[in-house]
């Protein structure tokens, strides 16, 4: 099996779409960073984790067509034929996938903290690097699950274009209506009414079911968690962790998040092996 990993890896190595990716997520940052003025002062936190949607979009292009052709070379049959079973195969591309995920991920890190160093930035005024570093770790994990998700709908579905479709057409959707939760779960109590500047009521505050429906959706889908990223270093500035989880209130981090993704990646694997083992690629 070690030899398919090296090998896929090298055929992963070679996929333009990528690089392409890695390009996109270190060119918005250094826009952002260098290139860009703002009227507040920023931060190196100010940017982090903020592309979680973009990666999800990326892999949703990238892993399609990057396994899809696995199908549509009939390699996938050639390595059946070398020997490898197909539980081996289907991990080797999960293992695959995971890591074009991370160079995603790292890149997205490392070029915020490049750019932040070039521009002179400090790293925050109130989180320190061990908070950023659980953040961080959350986050990892569910870019790991959006990648292991797409993984299952391409060993399922065989065809390059459908898997690229369906995968495509799930995130958009996804992220949408995360983005809505996520966008919901963080309105203030109050705010400043624009014409008579008092303080009142905020209308778009929601609570009861609606807050907890939507505390679900953020807790299960990592979507809607991809969306929520960007709130996380934000969260630790204005101590708001607990009025946007469902479970651990009283914990400083969402580890609920890692836990119900983790239960996820195992469970798209048992459906795509299981799967994937049944059906007939001639």
């Amino acid at each position: 099996m070690n030899k398919l990993l090296s090998m896929e890896l090298k055929r992963a190595a070679k996929s333009p779409i990528l690089w392409l990716g890695v390009i996109a997520v270190i060119a918005i940052n250094v826009y952002g960073i260098l290139l860009n003025g703002y009227g507040f002062k920023i931060f190196t936190t100010t940017f982090l984790l903020e592309n979680s949607d973009l990666i999800c979009i990326i892999l949703a292009v990238l892993i399609p067509l990057y396994l899809g052709s696995d199908f549509e070379n009939r390699t996938i049959n050639n390595k059946i034929s070398a020997g490898y079973t197909r539980k081996e195969i289907y991990i080797v591309e999960l293992i695959v996938s995971s890591i074009c995920a991370t160079v995603l991920f790292v890149a997205d890190i490392l070029s915020v903290f490049t750019s932040s160093n070039i521009a002179g930035l400090e790293f925050s005024d109130k989180v320190n690097v061990t908070e950023f570093a659980f953040h961080a770790a959350i986050a990892f994990v569910c870019i790991i699950t959006v990648s292991a998700l797409y993984t299952m709908i391409v060993m399922i579905s065989h065809k390059q274009l459908i898997s690229l479709g369906i995968a495509v057409i799930l995130t958009l959707a996804l992220l949408t209506l995360g983005g809505k939760s996520v966008s919901s779960l963080n309105q203030s109590s109050t705010w400043t009414d624009p014409i008579t500047h008092e303080i009142v009521e905020n209308p778009l505050r929601i609570d009861s079911f609606a807050r907890t429906a939507n505390n679900i959706h953020v807790l299960v889908s990592p979507f809607a968690q991809a969306e929520f990223h960007s709130y996380l270093l934000f969260e630790s500035e204005f101590g708001t962790k607990e009025e946007t989880s469902l479970i651990f209130k009283d914990f400083p981090y969402h580890i609920e998040f890692c836990l119900f993704n983790i239960l996820e990646i195992l469970l798209f694997y048992k459906i795509g092996i299981r799967i994937f083992r049944k059906q007939d690629l001639k």
